[in-house]
């Protein structure tokens, strides 16, 4: 067999697996595609939006570790967590997130409310003390703080003084019937 014979005898032999590989890489590149971070994050709409919330946390953990927003990731983890009454697992995965990104006021709020939740009450007011004094304006949480300073049994005037407070910010808020029922219950 003369060189020239087996040149092309490999190149023909080569020829085969080269475009076997490149629809290899075509196909590799699709897959990718449809795991993007976007992607992954509309599956996990889609599934809570069907209530299946374990399936959402699924797709929103795997958005996360695709390198989708860290913010709104823990958000969507969160409501899928609390939807399902995980508390504990929502509180996982919100106290991850502020040991990255502690400056996030708006999970350190959910975290406080989680610890609410879960009846670690003193934690969850300083937690609130903590927000409010970044937000001061928020209103909610100076209902939430209200409502913590309640169930604690103690410092009911200043539960009021975060009622009131509530109030003037948001007069017409969700929580304004139940704030002004709980003001005409403790009369100063």
């Amino acid at each position: 067999m003369t060189i020239r014979r087996l040149l092309t005898l490999s190149l023909l032999l080569a020829l085969p697996s080269a475009c076997g590989e490149s629809q290899a890489l075509r196909d590799r590149a699709a897959i990718k595609r449809e795991v993007t971070p976007r992607e992954l994050l509309r599956k996990g709409d889609a599934s809570a939006a069907l209530g299946d919330m374990t399936r959402a946390e699924q797709y929103y953990v795997m958005a996360q570790r695709a390198g989708a927003d860290e913010h709104q990731i823990v958000q969507r983890l969160l409501v899928a967590c609390v939807a399902d009454q995980r508390y504990p697992v929502a509180l996982e995965y919100a106290e991850r997130h502020l040991r990255l990104h502690p400056e996030d006021v708006e999970v350190r709020f959910a975290t406080a409310s989680l610890r609410a939740a879960l009846g670690d009450l003193t934690v969850a007011r300083d937690m609130m003390l903590e927000v409010l004094r970044e937000q001061p304006g928020w209103a909610e949480a100076h209902y939430a703080l209200g409502s913590v300073l309640r169930q604690m049994g103690e410092q009911q005037a200043l539960a009021d003084e975060h009622d009131v407070e509530y109030l003037r910010l948001s007069p017409q808020g969700a929580y304004a019937e139940a704030a002004r029922d709980r003001l005409r219950r403790n009369p100063q």
